[in-house]
């Protein structure tokens, strides 16, 4: 997925608000986490995208901006992923490199 915004990718990991890992094991391991739950969390997105798919309309969750979507954690929220791009199987995770955006949680106030 990064080869189609490579220049960004770099531009924002010279700057320090990207990272890039080798490897999904590499990034599990700086996030803490066993690669079974990264690899889970994509298959369940990369079967959420299969569906979509197969029956755009079909799924069980409201979608942005209308329809229906089958991406459970984005449906719960009323905002149903419809559009997937890039995505992998999740027994690919392990060895795939990943680009990571570093997020600062801010408040904003009106």
């Amino acid at each position: 997925a990064s080869d189609e915004i490579i220049w960004h990718c770099k531009h924002y990991t010279g700057r320090g608000v990207m990272k890039h890992f080798a490897s999904g094991e590499d990034l599990c391991k700086e996030m803490g986490i066993a690669v079974s739950t990264l690899e889970a969390t994509h298959q369940q997105h990369f079967e959420a995208s299969q569906k979509q798919a197969k029956d755009p309309e079909g799924g069980p969750f409201p979608a942005y901006p209308s329809g229906k979507a089958w991406d459970e954690p984005s449906g719960q929220t009323g905002v149903g992923k419809k559009f997937y791009h890039n995505v992998i199987d999740g027994s690919k995770v392990k060895t795939e490199p990943f680009y990571v955006a570093i997020i600062t949680p801010v408040i904003h106030y009106c």
